[in-house]
């Protein structure tokens, strides 16, 4: 392989990622950034508003359960790094070090022999060694510590046939290396353990919950007060409050409040005499309908609303902030929010910003909801805040909107298609989900759009019918208004569209809504509801959809149930699950494919758009069509099938039919394993195959032998280091004519090439962890450009870690 000159800068531009679906899984109060897991990895946000992902560090085999930030009680600013800390199924804990955006894993800690489900790390002051709490499913809690990068377990907790939900571990002040440790068990007590090198003792049980308790948080408001705070699945919140008397002088109590009954326990501290700790239940909270499964205390930035402000947040589908009332003597309250609508289930944490003035809260479906607090006199004031979205399981397929790339779609495995667009704004743009057209009852697979003229777009699912969307035109109307392109002459084309679309009840198709008060007019920059919508066959009504005004990016509120496409065709043909889509430049002919097993089955059924009716079945793979594109001319159709093969079929748009054109057999003796993807040139001259053994050959689109052993066009193949699942050429010849291809493996490394028949194949560079993927890349595709003379690219992926990014690519 030859060395290349061209120079090449890339950035990561986009990372559309949503939080992990379980508890503990986000942390933004104890650190200087948004931090939360994303499949295996941690995603690390920006700084400032609207916090988007900047990069994702990965280091574990399996999904993260816990992300927590290592608290640094004495932290000056003189104390560069800040340490963070990832538990996994995995079995292992990494505990990663950095500063701004730059984190590296510093060492892990190995010795549980189950999942890892909770995990806190506390360090007194800078130079310190950090010590480390966790719990596992394999009814252990192990306490750590840390000196440089050497990771030592100095306790053992052995629950036999409990396990520990959640804990906490605080330093007691004025003692070093000394802690008192909080441990949620599945018994529905908290377990106060006293922790240092040598020794490991329980010394007192908090009581009371009737239910698993899912969180603790303590609030150290002076050395001599804590506020323990526990949240359950019994509906409560009970807050304990702890008073340290180091001289065991008998503490003043006010006769004139009413206090519960008094409990006290000792540390004992070397050489000094125990430390006598009383504790009283000092507040007990019901505002909740359901588990409470988040809970927070205001940071001790403001040492007056640390001890009398907290948050919580649970599964009824709202946060709720509490304040300490002093006219009443007890918490009420102050503010809730939450979700309204749409098929989830609550919230799983939340937490404040590290300065305060954020609440963040994350949900079942792995959805973020921000709000910022405004204070006016006595009121609070939750304003809602653009953050970032994204799927919360592997994402199959992305496609460009073919008029010039004016926006992405991307469909998962979580049941939904998502919409990706440019938000502008003084002169600042940004990412961000802005539509989820689709949100279905099967895991979804492919997606094309259907022509370049107008926005229809095609998807298929892990059923067996195809499904075609046309944008309503509310849609329309705050596309244009978020992204500031003009879309005028799709609106004029709108007019007699629906407005918006809905799922009704017990149904898996979009229904068409029509607005009928043409005299309607809104001066709302929120949401407005038509007082009569119908259903498009008018037979009964569904009030879900709301015709909405945006001028950024809609909440997951939003999301869930107003920005839905309606459904404007089925096709049925295919006998099992779809697996692949392609749709010809013009938008006349769509392509499709589904499981096979067998030849019958494996035919690829070309559509016709204009009538929806299948025109040919092509039954030339012995198994499944994994991937089909369509030639920049349209006068070809490429397939790659699990049976090692390719088909090139020849096009007659015009005539509405195809034929085969070449092909290779099952065993050939180039690719020996399944064929995963293909692409052709932006010239119709080449096109690419890749494959599970690794490999990517280069074939002549119009040279063609006489039987099917068709030949490469150069017999340099390119070798990799891992199964080839993804590939594309840009859309223009770069410098010395040559070809610019992007190939993504199953590793998630996407690698950068130029190519040409004289010269081969130049390696340029490659993107990996934490700006590119972590695991397999399922798709790659270029984004459509009016600036042919330009030197640079947007590249857009999308990969099992459940994350879609794009990138931008500048060669010189």
């Amino acid at each position: 392989m030859a060395n290349v000159s061209t120079d090449i800068k890339i950035n990561v531009d986009y990372i559309s990622a949503a939080c992990n679906c379980c508890p503990h899984s986000l942390d933004w109060q104890n650190g200087p950034r948004l931090i939360y897991g994303v499949t295996n990895s941690v995603a690390l946000c920006s700084d400032i508003a609207p916090f988007s992902v900047r990069k994702t560090f990965s280091g574990h085999q399996g999904r993260l359960n816990c992300v927590k930030w290592v608290r640094q009680e004495q932290r000056n600013a003189n104390s560069e790094f800040h340490y963070f800390l990832s538990a996994s199924v995995d079995k292992t804990i990494g505990l990663w070090k950095g500063k701004d955006e730059d984190y590296t894993k510093y060492t892990s800690l190995v010795g549980h022999q189950n999942s890892v489900t909770t995990v806190v790390g506390y360090q007194q002051s800078p130079n310190d060694d950090i010590y480390v709490a966790s719990g596992s499913a394999d009814s252990t809690v192990k306490i750590w510590c840390i000196s440089d990068t050497l990771a030592t377990c100095i306790h053992t907790i052995d629950f036999m046939n409990g396990f520990a939900i959640t804990l906490e571990l605080v330093p007691l002040d004025n003692h070093k290396n000394i802690f008192l440790l909080f441990v949620a068990t599945d018994k529905n007590k908290v377990q106060i353990y006293q922790v240092s090198n040598s020794v490991i003792e329980q010394i007192f049980v908090l009581t009371g919950h009737e239910d698993w308790i899912r969180s603790i948080t303590i609030q150290k408001l002076t050395s001599s007060q804590w506020f323990v705070a526990t949240c359950s699945q019994d509906n409560y919140i009970r807050i304990w409050q702890l008073s340290f008397d180091e001289s065991n002088n008998q503490t003043n109590v006010d006769s004139t409040i009413l206090k519960l009954k008094r409990s006290s326990f000792a540390v004992k501290v070397s050489d000094e005499s125990p430390i006598n700790v009383n504790v009283e239940l000092y507040s007990i909270l019901l505002g909740h309908e359901e588990a409470i499964y988040g809970l927070c205390w205001y940071p001790n930035t403001d040492l007056k609303k640390a001890a009398t402000t907290i948050l919580s947040a649970s599964m009824d589908k709202s946060m709720v902030l509490w304040t300490f009332d002093d006219n009443q003597k007890m918490y009420i309250d102050k503010a809730r929010v939450g979700e309204i609508g749409g098929n989830t289930l609550g919230f799983y944490g939340c937490t404040f910003s590290s300065c305060g003035s954020y609440i963040l809260g994350h949900g079942y479906e792995g959805a973020l909801h921000l709000w910022k607090i405004e204070e006016i006199d006595d009121r609070i004031n939750l304003i809602p805040q653009v953050i970032n979205s994204g799927h919360f399981n592997t994402v199959e397929d992305c496609c460009w909107d073919k008029h010039s790339g004016r926006y992405l779609l991307s469909v998962s495995t979580d049941q939904t298609t998502r919409l990706h667009a440019e938000w502008k704004r003084n002169e600042i743009i940004s990412w961000h989900e802005i539509g989820r057209p689709q949100i279905h009852g099967y895991e979804m697979k492919c997606l094309t759009f259907i022509g370049s003229n107008h926005q229809r777009f095609v998807s298929g699912a892990d059923e067996k019918i195809l499904r075609v969307f046309d944008p309503p035109k509310n849609f329309l109307e705050n596309f244009a208004r978020i992204t500031k392109i003009n879309v005028d002459e799709d609106i004029q084309k709108a007019q007699s569209l629906p407005e918006g679309a809905n799922v009704p009840a017990l149904g898996l198709s979009n229904k068409a809504i029509f607005d009928n008060d043409e005299d309607q007019t809104t001066t709302t920059t929120t949401t407005v509801m038509d007082d009569n919508p119908m259903t498009v066959d008018g037979l009964y009504k569904e009030g879900f959809f709301k015709a909405i005004v945006l001028n950024e990016p809609p909440f997951e509120e939003h999301l869930l149930q107003n920005t839905l496409w309606p459904e404007i065709q089925k096709l049925y043909g295919h006998g099992y699950e779809i697996i692949a889509v392609a749709s010809n430049p013009s938008g006349s002919i769509i392509a499709s494919s589904c499981k096979a097993s067998q030849q019958n089955d494996a035919a690829i059924i070309l559509w016709n758009t204009n009538t929806w009716k299948p025109i040919i079945r092509l039954a030339i793979h012995q198994l499944t069509v994994v991937r089909m594109t369509f030639s920049n001319n349209g006068q070809y159709l490429l397939s790659v099938s699990r049976d090692r093969s390719w088909s090139l079929f020849e096009i007659d748009e015009t005539n509405f039919q195809a034929r085969l054109y070449k092909r290779i057999s099952s065993n050939n003796p180039y690719h020996k394993r399944i064929i995963w993807t293909c692409s052709f040139s932006h010239d119709d001259k080449y096109f690419i195959t890749g494959a599970r053994d690794q490999i990517i050959h280069v074939w002549h689109v119009n040279e063609k032998s006489h039987d099917d052993n068709e030949q490469p066009c150069e017999k340099n193949y390119l070798k990799l280091n891992d199964s080839v699942t993804a590939v594309t050429f840009a859309s223009r010849l770069i410098e010395n004519e040559k070809y610019f291809v992007v190939a993504g493996l199953d590793n998630g490394t996407v690698l950068f090439y130029t190519w040409n028949e004289q010269i081969s194949w130049q390696h340029l560079t490659s993107i990996t962890p934490p700006l590119g993927f972590h695991l397999t890349v399922n798709q790659l595709c270029f984004r459509p450009s009016l600036l042919l003379s330009s030197s640079s690219y947007q590249l857009a992926g999308c990969s099992n870690d459940g994350t879609v990014r794009i990138f931008n690519i500048s060669l010189s």
